[in-house]
């Protein structure tokens, strides 16, 4: 007999954070794409901080809502959630630091 698809609500969950996830690191891509380009972050704090959110936290967002898989055998399911929501959290703390320092 045949195993029930999905084998839990986890992956119902991981697709709507992903819609979430991916929309908001496309949006911060472009967004601090266009503050980088255009010298808004002035300041070394600033500056820094953009350069840190868009080279390292918001591929890091991506790639631990990607490896959900093996994130989730290693940390559980509500390790996993924890983990995904914290990423989550630093990210859109220096995203809202960084629009707010550039302006």
């Amino acid at each position: 007999m045949a195993s029930p698809w999905p084998p839990s609500r986890f992956w119902q969950y991981w697709a709507l954070a992903g819609m979430l996830v991916l929309t908001a690191a496309f949006w911060w891509s472009v967004e601090g794409m266009t503050l980088f380009k255009d010298g808004a972050a002035r300041g070394q704090i600033a500056y820094g901080l953009l350069r840190f959110s868009l080279l390292i936290l918001t591929p890091a967002l991506v790639l631990v809502w990607l490896l959900a898989g093996w994130l989730r055998r290693r940390v559980g399911e509500t390790g996993y959630w924890k983990m995904l929501g914290l990423v989550a959290m630093i990210w859109a703390g220096a995203a809202l630091v960084t629009r707010t320092l550039a302006e």
